[in-house]
């Protein structure tokens, strides 16, 4: 099918062909519709450098998105929707290019919007932006309009917003899962087989958006459970009482000092309980809380849930 019309890829001043997974996930779309305006422009991102290893797990991830961006007359199964934040920012991309390859590694029929994706709008919808309305309505059509089984996110935000929020703005043809849901799923019908050992005390942070706003607390720490080698430990305040990070709803946007502050007090929750790794699993909560550990010098390790469910499944992943 022939692409759609004005879409462009933002590679940051990057040369044709150069960039690998941030030039291929940083993109902006230059059109919903005709007569429509264009969305934001992407923020500067800073270039990084990183070892051999994650440059080679980068390069792979680039060469598995190539060959997984959806054209309208694929026949797959599983739509990944990214999210602006995996999408965007630099410092935690690793949520994608895990999840990327565990869908991959399952052998499930997948793909990704890659250039045609737009933001699901819960920043809009939090902020009280009538942009939401639009977003919302175009990604409905979109996503019925590829005639998948089911859309899988490894966003907290985004998982909200698709799986209730545009509920009331319209109908969607498919199931739409947390990415953890996917997982202890794939995980007790044996599809998923957790083999390698992982020696490490962790405990696990509620994202708002999965747990208060979506009930859904048990399944993370199941997969936790399930992983051999793993002690997994319970901060005082969890599940619907758990402290919120301060990284979403725009909130960090506002009042970046005030995050500051709210992700350091969550830091010092995890640090009471001697774990080595943090573990959330909503890439929003993986951002808001790196600022507390790197504010308060914390040896804590901020780690996404894809991360050890990858690594136990044998695959390569940046540590």
């Amino acid at each position: 099918m022939t692409p759609s019309p004005n879409l462009t890829i933002a590679t940051q001043s990057r040369k044709e062909g150069e960039g690998g997974f941030e030039s291929y996930f940083l993109y902006r779309v230059e059109g919903m519709e005709e007569k429509e305006k264009d969305l934001e422009q992407a923020p500067e991102t800073k270039e990084v450098e990183t070892p051999e290893q994650a440059e080679k797990i980068e390069e792979r991830a680039s060469k598995l998105m190539e060959g997984k961006q959806i054209q309208r007359a694929d026949s797959m199964d599983v739509l990944y929707y990214a999210g602006c934040t995996a999408s965007y920012d630099v410092n935690v991309k690793e949520v994608g290019i895990n999840t990327l390859n565990i869908l991959d590694a399952l052998g499930i029929k997948f793909g990704i919007l890659g250039t045609e994706e737009k933001c699901c709008g819960s920043p809009f919808l939090r902020i009280g932006d009538y942009e939401f309305e639009r977003l919302a309505e175009y990604n409905i059509r979109l996503f019925n309009s590829l005639n998948i089984q089911m859309l899988v996110t490894a966003c907290a935000g985004c998982f909200r917003t698709i799986s209730v929020d545009y509920k009331k703005m319209g109908t969607l043809n498919m199931e739409v899962l947390h990415i953890s849901q996917l997982l202890l799923r794939l995980i007790k019908e044996k599809k998923i087989e957790l083999k390698q050992e992982i020696l490490s005390k962790v405990t696990y942070h509620d994202p708002c958006h999965l747990g208060r706003h979506s009930n859904v607390y048990d399944t993370p720490r199941e997969i936790l459970k399930a992983i051999p080698g793993l002690e997994f430990v319970e901060m005082d305040r969890i599940r619907e009482f758990s402290r919120c990070c301060g990284a979403g709803g725009g909130f960090k946007a506002g009042f970046s000092d005030i995050q500051n502050r709210m992700a350091q007090e969550r830091v010092k929750d995890a640090e009471k309980t001697g774990a080595e790794r943090l573990v959330t699993s909503c890439p929003f909560c993986y951002q808001g809380l790196q600022i507390g550990i790197n504010a308060l010098k914390s040896k804590l390790k901020m780690t996404d849930l894809s991360e050890l469910v990858a690594r136990s499944m044998g695959i390569e992943t940046k540590d």
